[in-house]
């Protein structure tokens, strides 16, 4: 009962802190921190209390005489209260000997406030019961699974937490009005808490009707097949929660809910219910404009047209238009390479094309089961992997979608498309001995490609944009062969799986680490597996202490050589292409937190990635030599994801390769066989790798 005075004061006294708001506009507050605080962080307790300091730009000493950031000001009151908002959080949170004193400097009309607090010892649970489930669940059981511990603090909000943990339990169980009764006996003294659960379970019910509302344009048949469950059955609140997940991945609706349309008598015979289904339906006609930047992209365009409900039935029609290099790829070409979009000096003119993706696909929900969907997607593409291939393909790919009973959507699928790839010749002649540049245009004329691919995803995250707890396992398998309409020369089988794990070390720092395992292999005795398959490494998703695709097998040509005709001084440009592997290992380490002296938005990251890709056949380098890169990284909260700017540092030399020459006269590319080509790499600077993106790195 000690915190209903607490309580009352909280609600009484704001009242008065309304009416003196603005008085005194005279003293900003440049500082506001807290001590001695363990239990709750300091988000939390900022959160808290009304009392805010400046932004970051006018508290700075350095940059506030400038006049920008938002002031916000010192209002003694509202601060005096503060210090009972806090100490009722404590009080809620079990610390009920906790004490707040504050230390408030003036000078200069501004004011540096602190928070001191002693916490003292917590008041923590000794012993946790469930009664009234007997022959129904286990109890201890239960027990288990409850947010509330044996040996915790006793949170008052984690008590009311559990409540409903055991409302969902039962309700799971066919017990769709569970009354559950809390009871604890605190002793000061001792700092422990006896708590029990009583519970009175009501009428085991099934469900008699089910009412639907809100709908105009949609059907109400889309909503009766997304439901998991059916008349005469079992009542299950779980079923409920999957039910309404499901209607709202269809993105027909902004608005789902689910309940009982009526209540039950406390009868021990079983009973029915009826479950009401209310709906607000989402505008079914959507446009999409987004524009980007990328290290390796430049500039980046996206604008779709998306009708949802198309022709009935809950079925989706998008359109889309992506593009990428804007600005440096013909034919919107401005020379952009020479500027901001610098990291693409170096690619190849031949390559540097504008990227673009042009597709409509139709998605049908329901394909004879609602845990199954279809697809079908027709596209025109031009896609470039820097440094090492350009492709242009059309085609058509049908997809099925089946989400498995524990969740896992399972996707398989089959493509057919005419393409074309334009790689360096000296890709070839390093591991197909083909090196008449005559001879490697072969392997860029355009061909039939037919695949057959598996994919599936384990998401247990809390979100798909920057994940903070849970685990995320994905794998992908493709096969292409002559015997389902491929070419000769494209026959493969490929297969990647990752595996990352995200961990709150504080509530906004977290520590996430994921592993990636490929592998390729030909289909049959050449050998070849077509560039666009292979395995590659390096960029800012890859090991960031190297460049996009600079990790890995490539080769070297020597593109010109001119001579200074005054000092005699001969220049040369070589050409760096990746040839990719067909075995990958990636792991990676990063801890991510606040820098919240900049901006509760901006992160900061540190980060170790390792990884190697390697040529079975023909590379030195044997998968366990794997290279280890350190880096740092800055990330800003944005409505897209988060923008991020990762620097990577390389302790290696740089990687050795084949150089490659023309022979004019011939066509032939050359090397020198004894000897390997290694740049030199002649200061720290040129050790860093600079990447810049949206969304995490995984």
């Amino acid at each position: 009962m000690r915190s209903l005075p607490l309580l009352l004061l909280m609600v009484v006294i704001p009242v008065g802190v309304s009416g003196q708001a603005g008085t005194a506009r005279d003293l900003v507050v440049r500082s506001l921190s807290f001590s001695g605080n363990h239990a709750i962080d300091d988000l939390t307790l900022r959160a808290s209390i009304a009392t805010t300091q400046s932004s970051a730009f006018a508290r700075w000493p350095l940059v506030r005489w400038i006049g920008l950031g938002e002031k916000r000001y010192f209002d003694e009151t509202a601060f005096r209260v503060d210090t009972w908002r806090i100490r009722l959080l404590y009080d809620r949170s079990g610390y009920r000997e906790a004490t707040v004193d504050t230390l408030v400097r003036r000078a200069n009309g501004n004011v540096y406030a602190r928070f001191i607090i002693d916490e003292g010892e917590p008041v923590r649970v000794v012993s946790l019961r469930v009664t009234g489930v007997e022959g129904i669940v286990d109890a201890n059981a239960v027990v288990r699974d409850l947010p509330l511990r044996v040996g915790d603090p006793f949170n008052l909000i984690v008590l009311q937490t559990s409540v409903d943990s055991l409302r969902t339990i039962l309700g799971n169980l066919g017990y769709p009005l569970p009354e559950v009764f809390q009871n604890f006996d605190v002793n000061l003294e001792s700092h422990s808490a006896d708590v029990s659960f009583d519970v009175v379970l009501g009428r085991r019910a099934t469900i008699e009707a089910i009412e639907i509302s809100g709908t105009a344009e949609v059907g109400q048949d889309v909503i009766e097949r997304a439901l998991s469950f059916k008349q005469g059955e079992l009542f299950s609140s779980e079923k409920l929660r999957k039910s309404q997940l499901d209607l709202y991945r269809l993105n027909l609706f902004n608005y789902v809910g689910m309940g009982l349309g009526d209540t039950l008598s406390r009868d021990p015979e079983d009973s029915t219910v009826t479950v009401r289904v209310r709906v607000a339906e989402a505008a079914l006609r959507r446009v999409r404009l987004g524009a980007g930047y990328g290290t390796y992209d430049c500039f980046r365009g996206l604008g779709a047209w998306t009708i949802y409900d198309f022709l009935g039935g809950g079925r989706t029609l998008d359109l889309s238009a992506q593009f990428s290099k804007v600005g440096v790829g013909d034919p919107i070409d401005f020379g952009l390479e020479n500027g901001i979009c610098w990291a693409l000096a170096s690619e190849d003119s031949t390559r540097l094309k504008l990227n673009y993706n042009l597709g409509a696909s139709l998605r049908e929900p329901f394909f004879f089961s609602r845990r199954t969907s279809a697809g079908i997607t027709v596209a025109a593409e031009r896609y470039s992997e820097f440094q090492a291939y350009l492709q242009e393909q059309y085609g058509a790919e049908f997809s099925l979608t089946w989400r498995t009973p524990v969740e896992i959507p399972v996707t398989a699928s089959y493509s057919f498309s005419r393409a074309r790839t334009d790689a360096d010749p000296a890709t070839f002649c390093a591991f197909l001995d083909v090196c008449l540049v005559e001879d490697t245009r072969v392997f860029t004329e355009r061909r039939s490609r037919a695949t057959i691919g598996l994919a599936y995803v384990w998401d247990r995250t809390d979100s798909p944009v920057s994940a903070t707890r849970g685990i995320r396992l994905s794998g992908e398998f493709r096969y292409a062969s002559d015997m389902i309409g491929s070419d000769s020369l494209i026959q493969f089988t490929r297969g990647i799986t990752e595996l990352a794990s995200f961990h709150r070390v504080s509530r906004r720092s977290v520590f996430a680490w994921r592993v990636r395992f490929g592998a390729v292999k030909a289909a049959d005795r050449s050998g070849y597996v077509p560039l666009e398959d292979r395995l590659y490494g390096g960029g800012p998703n890859s090991v960031r202490g190297y460049a996009q695709n600079e990790l890995g097998p490539l080769v070297r040509v020597l593109d010109r050589v001119t001579v200074d005709t005054t000092t005699g001084r001969a220049d040369s440009i070589i050409r760096r292409s990746a040839t990719g592997g067909d075995r990958l290992l990636l792991a990676t380490a990063e801890l991510r937190f606040p820098l919240s002296f900049f901006s509760p938005r901006v992160f900061g990251a540190l980060f170790v990635d390792a990884g190697q890709v390697i040529e079975s056949e023909t590379s030195e380098d044997p998968l366990y030599r794997l290279r280890v890169t350190p880096g740092v990284g800055f990330r800003v909260a944005t409505a897209l994801g988060p923008m991020r700017l990762d620097v990577g540092f390389n302790p290696y030399a740089a990687q050795a390769s084949r150089l490659y020459v023309e022979d004019t006269s011939t066509g032939e590319l050359v090397t020198d066989l004894d000897n390997l080509y290694t740049p030199s790499v002649d200061s720290f600077i040129s050790r860093l790798r600079l990447h810049f993106s949206v969304g995490q790195a995984f």
